[in-house]
């Protein structure tokens, strides 16, 4: 998998593929979580000012206060998913200035299930520590 972008079918094929070290990191907060996640996804609930999504501000510092390289495996390819894109672009240049293989989900949760494929409810255990 290469660094950049992924698009919803793409994805949907990857994850039927069932390939090992690929995970689907959700940046979404956990009032979006409770809408449904991709089937897979682990959970990295970060703050955002959902009534002004073009405002990064918050989740830049909540996801810089949270990111901590060393609990993330260097060998894994990470798949960074949020609602639409805009939070995706800012986790995906602070995962690639660390090194690590990852790309953004084309679109967002919104896409997913645009394209007609399902979200499942969220499972506690899903969530990173």
């Amino acid at each position: 998998m290469a660094t950049g972008m992924i698009s919803a079918q793409q994805l949907h094929h990857l994850l039927h593929a069932s390939l090992p070290r690929v995970v689907l990191l959700d940046v979404r907060t956990p009032v979006e979580h409770q809408q449904g996640i991709i089937p897979g996804s682990v959970l990295f609930p970060c703050d955002h000012d959902l009534s002004s999504v073009k405002n990064m501000a918050i989740f830049t510092k909540s996801f810089g206060e949270k990111f901590r390289p060393e609990a993330f495996d260097p060998t894994c390819h990470y798949v960074l998913i949020c609602r639409t894109g805009p939070r995706m672009a800012v986790a995906l240049e602070i995962f690639l200035r660390h090194h690590f293989t990852a790309c953004e989900l084309l679109g967002g949760v919104t896409e997913w299930q645009r394209q007609g494929l399902a979200l499942q409810p969220v499972d506690a255990k899903a969530i990173a520590a």
